[in-house]
């Protein structure tokens, strides 16, 4: 029987310089993985598509100033911002005025865009339409739709801005803060009777003045602050914007009335007095539909700046609402200072303004 032959010497060290070549491409294929994930991050927006872009974008344009706020919260440099929307430059307390305007959020300058060299652009889920990623991704700019106005995606969104700009921890402290607020007021309403709800209808005081009723109804940010604070919306059973006739509010007979103040010279950050909202109240009292209502009848009429009951702030305003409604069940709550402490301590932003009316 022949013994089997050793391998050579020359044959061995061959072999040990091939394995050793194949594990340096295995390593270098894996630190390049490694890098890339490093430098890049990818997120799904708020039309489900998925976007690569690098973390830490230190170039971005804003349309959306609910993004803008978001991204104050999340304590996101103003330096990345190199552009933003009129709505945005214009907005009374994010101290964006100084970025050059791209104009407006629904119907950009795409030219402007793209002479300010950004890494990507933020916007709404809908608006503006995908022209903007045809005329903007060909060019290297990365379009990101995120909402934010939408109470039940908001956590959602800022989770994704948060990963995007590696602010995770920051993100979930806030929201466990936010969760906080929003229990104040769903815990001490949850075991009123449905009899024991108020009625309330709630709109914009725009439309009052127009001489229109259009109640706020199912998947709007007002009604699900109006039934987070223990109300019972009106509008409930119906969709969206409707226009209604004064005959459907006389039926339905609200007990009480909330209306969004939109000018910001009325309730807001930059009113100084209750001047405009004693008016606005007085002109509310004396129309003659709302007067034949309890809440005509009761002056259980209320005013919001729009702020705390869009999808960003509708737990905030929510406790305005609460407190008004059922005021022996929020006797130790103050909702001004809750909003004073979201300035203070989530936008870092002194606290102005006069945003409800009545006082409590």
């Amino acid at each position: 029987m022949k013994a089997k032959k050793k391998p050579s010497l020359l044959f061995v060290v061959i072999f040990a310089l091939l394995l050793s070549l194949l594990a340096g491409c295995s390593r270098s294929g894996q630190q390049v993985s490694d890098e890339t994930e490093k430098t890049n991050v990818t997120i799904q927006d708020a039309t489900g598509k998925d976007i690569t872009v690098p973390t830490e974008l230190n170039r971005i344009v804003l349309l959306n100033s609910d993004v803008a706020e978001a991204l104050r919260i999340l304590g996101v440099s103003k330096d990345a911002i190199v552009g933003a929307g009129d709505s945005v430059r214009e907005h009374p307390y994010l101290g964006l005025g100084d970025k050059p305007s791209v104009g407006k959020c629904f119907t950009p300058n795409l030219e402007k865009i793209v002479q300010l060299k950004p890494q990507a652009v933020f916007t709404y889920g809908k608006w503006p339409d995908t022209k903007l990623e045809e005329k903007l991704e060909p060019v290297g700019i990365k379009v990101i739709r995120l909402d934010f106005y939408k109470p039940e995606t908001y956590d959602r969104d800022l989770m994704v801005a948060a990963k995007i700009f590696k602010k995770e921890k920051r993100a979930a402290e806030f929201l466990n803060w936010k969760s906080g607020k929003t229990a104040i007021a769903r815990d001490r309403v949850k075991d009123l009777k449905p009899e024991e709800r108020l009625k309330v209808y709630g709109t914009w005081y725009s439309s009052l003045e127009k001489g229109k009723w259009k109640p706020y109804a199912q998947g709007t940010a007002l009604h699900q602050g109006i039934e987070l604070a223990g109300g019972l919306n009106i509008a409930r059973e119906l969709e969206g914007y409707p226009e209604v006739s004064p005959e459907w509010i006389l039926e339905k007979d609200p007990d009480a009335a909330v209306f969004g103040v939109l000018s910001e010279e009325g309730l807001g950050y930059a009113a100084t007095d209750y001047s405009e909202a004693v008016r606005l109240k007085s002109s509310a009292f004396e129309n003659k539909i709302l007067s034949k209502t309890e809440a005509g009848k009761r002056g259980r009429i209320y005013f919001l700046n729009t702020k705390l009951l869009g999808g960003d702030k509708t737990y905030l305003g929510a406790l305005y609402l609460a407190k008004w409604f059922y005021p022996e069940r929020f006797k130790d709550v103050d909702p001004e200072q809750v909003l004073k402490e979201y300035f203070a301590k989530w936008l870092n932003i002194p606290f102005e303004g006069k945003w409800a009316y009545p006082q409590f």
